[in-house]
């Protein structure tokens, strides 16, 4: 491959990979007038696994069990049970987020995962960049203009699918 096609080609993954992030939230919304939110989140998570067994079967080629010490087979256990219990966590909130407040708020206040975990990091003694604290200003400012109605008031959905941004942002920093 051409190194000039390879940007053009991984701007258009990342192109992709937002656009099916930005449709999932509208069929997560629609589902809700279907299913339940732990239906769907079942389902969703039953094919994701489907579609990730022909992958582990392939890495579980490539590396002898011998690597593995007991340590790290705990700690591989203990790190797993921790991720799956945020993500199940963080999904529920968001789908039942979602079915109180709209998609593009719910786009949007998930997204903020990405500031929250920085200042989550302040705790764990990880430094931030001044372009991160300008970042977080911003998201604050965004997240008032979409969420505060005339009443300045917080809709239910709106504190839910927040749980779910601090729920995914606590599952970055385990997989970390």
């Amino acid at each position: 491959m051409k190194k000039e096609s390879v940007p053009v080609r991984n701007s258009l993954l990342l192109l992709l990979t937002a656009t099916i992030w930005g449709v999932a939230f509208v069929a997560q919304s629609v589902s809700m007038d279907y299913i339940g939110g732990f239906t769907f989140n079942a389902v969703r998570n039953i094919t994701g696994a489907i579609a990730l067994l022909p992958v582990i079967w392939g890495l579980g080629k490539t590396r002898s069990s011998s690597e593995q010490t007991p340590s790290d087979r705990k700690t591989l256990i203990t790190g797993g049970i921790c991720c799956g219990i945020l993500l199940c966590l963080a999904s529920n909130f968001q789908q039942f987020g979602i079915k109180y407040t709209t998609v593009g708020k719910a786009g949007f206040i998930t997204a903020c995962y990405i500031i929250i975990v920085p200042v989550i990091g302040i705790f764990l003694k990880k430094k931030c960049s001044p372009f991160i604290w300008m970042a977080i200003v911003l998201a604050l400012i965004g997240l008032y203009l979409l969420c505060i109605t005339d009443g300045f008031s917080i809709g239910t959905g709106d504190i839910y699918v927040f749980l779910c941004a601090i729920g995914f942002s606590f599952h970055i920093l385990v997989i970390d």
